[in-house]
């Protein structure tokens, strides 16, 4: 797990603790134990059929679909989920995920950092209500509009749109290129979907590949090269919510 100074990791394919919650395999990348503040990720693969239900009391909690297909059961209601799908899930609200292929990989990050979350209830299939209308919980990258920001660009995902307070969620594009040394003001975890790179932080460079987790603390001056034709493809997630397009030279 190579720290590249001030806090900053690059979380490799193969690193981080694993835990086995019935049908899902939990990888934790960032969190408490590499000293991040507030938020906290986890690569989760599921297999074949339905996940126990999870709630966080007091988190909120928003997932990408990076791999696979299934469905996702929000206190109940039922969303097809694919990749390139982000599912927001609100405090105390109960959640599984089924796949009928065990391909579903879902990369999650949760803030606060979970504390009291249940793991292991029934999973819920139907609202306990009937009647009750679905929310707006699941959106779909491919439906979101893409905002230039210099020479690459991004797409809002899980947002206040959906409700979303703490966090906000995006999947970035990166061509070839080498932006200038930055900072931002909140703090971040980046989950690499395609593409190969090289990540510079305080004079210290990591290597980049698909799967690999990143952890940047606030104010952490750092840069993303990426050398090759192929363009990276990246998720982010970073506390407090706002704009990733917000970003302070060096």
């Amino acid at each position: 797990m190579p720290e590249l100074g001030s806090g900053c990791r690059v979380i490799e394919p193969d690193e981080g603790r694993i835990s086995r919650e019935g049908a899902r395999h939990r990888r934790r990348t960032v969190g408490a134990a590499i000293a991040a503040r507030d938020i906290e990720q986890s690569v989760s693969r599921f297999d074949q059929g339905l996940s126990p239900g999870q709630v966080n009391p007091t988190s909120e909690e928003v997932h990408y679909v990076s791999a696979g297909s299934g469905a996702c059961y929000i206190d109940g209601h039922r969303y097809d989920v694919e990749v390139g799908s982000s599912i927001y899930v609100g405090p105390g609200t109960e959640c599984c995920f089924e796949t009928p292929a065990g391909d579903l990989e879902i990369v999650s990050v949760c803030c606060p950092q979970i504390a009291d979350s249940r793991f292991d209830l029934p999973p819920r299939t139907s609202p306990i209500d009937p009647g009750t209308a679905r929310p707006e919980a699941v959106v779909h990258e491919r439906g979101r509009k893409s905002i230039p920001t210099g020479d690459r660009w991004f797409k809002l995902l899980a947002d206040k749109d959906l409700g979303c307070q703490r966090v906000t969620q995006f999947i970035g594009f990166i061509p070839k290129s080498e932006a200038p040394v930055h900072y931002h003001t909140y703090e971040e975890a980046i989950y690499i979907v395609e593409g190969r790179g090289v990540m510079w932080a305080d004079g210290k460079e990591a290597p980049l590949e698909p799967g690999s987790c990143i952890y940047l603390p606030r104010q952490v001056k750092h840069s993303m090269k990426n050398f090759s034709d192929a363009p990276i493809r990246l998720m982010g997630v970073f506390h407090p919510s706002g704009s990733p397009a917000v970003r302070y030279d060096d």
